[in-house]
């Protein structure tokens, strides 16, 4: 399965932070956004989110990954998709999702 679907939604973003700030504001705030975090690796800079069945979907898997781009900001990649392929309504509630839980990082940034 490939990672990036017509359901999925990816936002890119830059911070002019130090990527450990980051990293940690990242968490933080997805806990604020009502993402459970499944997992957090903090040599590679990825975290993995999920988010419980809702009466929209039946849930979703977010994908964090962050690093060190050429100009010295700390880049961050955000990757939702729903846990169910099938789902009709998904992606519109994702984006929802992603776009919350992006305010919420911008308020910590």
């Amino acid at each position: 399965m490939d990672l990036i679907s017509d359901k999925s939604c990816r936002v890119d973003l830059a911070y002019s932070r130090d990527i450990n700030y980051v990293f940690n504001a990242v968490g933080y705030a997805a806990q604020q956004c009502g993402f459970k975090i499944e997992s957090a690796d903090s040599c590679n800079y990825t975290i993995t989110l999920k988010k419980s069945i809702s009466l929209l979907t039946w849930g979703e898997m977010v994908y964090v990954a962050m690093g060190v781009i050429p100009d010295g900001r700390t880049g961050v990649t955000i990757i939702s998709q729903p846990k169910l392929g099938t789902e009709i309504g998904a992606r519109r509630q994702n984006q929802k999702n992603v776009e919350l839980f992006v305010n919420m990082i911008n308020q910590y940034m």
